[in-house]
């Protein structure tokens, strides 16, 4: 299932294996937008004020004096006007700030709404209506575009099987915030299939120095070292994932089958053995969420069923969503004892 980026949207985790498999696609929450600094305009020079020539006298004890002195003030100022509404609005309009002719702010309320829609769409399986609501949502972004937008549009290109697009989309938010580590990483995948190794390294590598800590990454690179030979770097970006993420199992794995190639069975066999224990636990987790999905979905056809209207429209997706991770919970698991077995087999055999 993958998780799109979402203001405050996100990324797809498809979980890299070991010479094979997908890379962990993620996305992260965007942080808040900040707005452009606008210089402020120049003030001008007030003229200088000239001496009077003959100042009027002012007889102070006279309450009266001064007033007459001044004559009828109305003719000068003119009559007090209140502005209306339509007035403020009309001035405020025609106000141009510095440096954005040309440049308008966008609308971000309605970026988030339209993404969020293309995003409820390509999870159902629907990427060409949800490249349609991106589409839209550029319309209303900054003149420069949106670089969770693009991230979103290389995903829902990426399930279409348009693989150079997706790679352009995810260059185009890198251009707009090469920060961007999530879109690295995903970049990083695609260049990757493409046997694009020293570039998909390069991402990689920019993708850790944004965003250390995220397992999948290192996992991710390890991928690519072993993909090029390289068994002794992979082993130890294998190795990191593990210490940032000790359950996740394809990095276990990956960590065995390198340490099985460099003829450390007895490690091999530690990691392997971990993995296999790891993914039993996640069978009968997934077991359990299967159950109660298929509980949720009989009592959905039950007339009079507890269940609320939400919960009952809810039900079929959940079934849908629990099967497909048994099978991937119970796929894990007889790749991990089938390592395993394998493993104990060279041991035994080299005693």
């Amino acid at each position: 299932m993958c998780n799109f980026k979402e203001r405050k949207v996100i990324g797809c985790i498809a979980l890299s294996v070991f010479l094979g498999g997908c890379g962990s696609e993620q996305s992260v929450q965007r942080s808040d937008l900040v707005p452009d600094t606008v210089s402020p305009s120049p003030v001008a020079e007030s003229p200088a004020i000239p001496d009077p020539v003959e100042p009027l006298p002012v007889v102070m004890n006279d309450p009266l004096a001064l007033e007459s002195t001044l004559g009828d003030v109305s003719s000068v100022i003119g009559e007090s006007e209140e502005e209306s509404v339509d007035d403020i609005l009309a001035e405020l309009d025609a106000i141009q700030l510095d440096g954005l002719e040309g440049n308008p702010l966008g609308d971000p309320d309605k970026v988030v709404a339209l993404m969020h829609e293309g995003n409820s769409l390509i999870s159902d399986g629907q990427p060409d209506a949800a490249l349609a609501k991106y589409e839209e949502a550029l319309k209303f972004a900054e003149k420069e575009g949106d670089s969770d937008v693009f991230f979103n549009m290389g995903i829902a290109y990426k399930a279409k099987g348009e693989i150079d697009k997706a790679v352009a989309e995810y260059r185009r938010a890198l251009d707009l915030v090469p920060g961007y580590a999530e879109a690295h990483n995903n970049l990083g995948n695609l260049l990757k299939d493409q046997k694009k190794y020293d570039e998909a390294i390069m991402h990689f590598e920019s993708s850790i120095k944004f965003s250390p800590d995220n397992p999948s990454t290192h996992n991710n690179l390890g991928t690519v070292f072993a993909m090029k030979g390289n068994v002794n770097k992979a082993a130890v970006y294998f190795a990191k994932a593990v210490r940032l993420k000790p359950s996740y199992i394809d990095a276990r794995q990956n960590l065995g089958l390198a340490y099985m190639q460099q003829g450390r069975l007895d490690a091999a066999e530690k990691e392997l053995g971990e993995a296999v224990k790891i993914s039993m636990g996640g069978v009968a987790y997934e077991e359990k969420r299967l159950e109660a999905a298929k509980l949720m979905v009989d009592q959905a056809k039950k007339p009079g069923s507890p269940l609320t209207f939400e919960q009952r429209n809810r039900a079929g997706g959940e079934l849908e969503e629990a099967e497909k991770a048994s099978r991937i919970a119970n796929a894990k698991y007889q790749r991990s004892l089938k390592l395993f077995q394998n493993i104990r087999g060279k041991r035994k055999g080299a005693l």
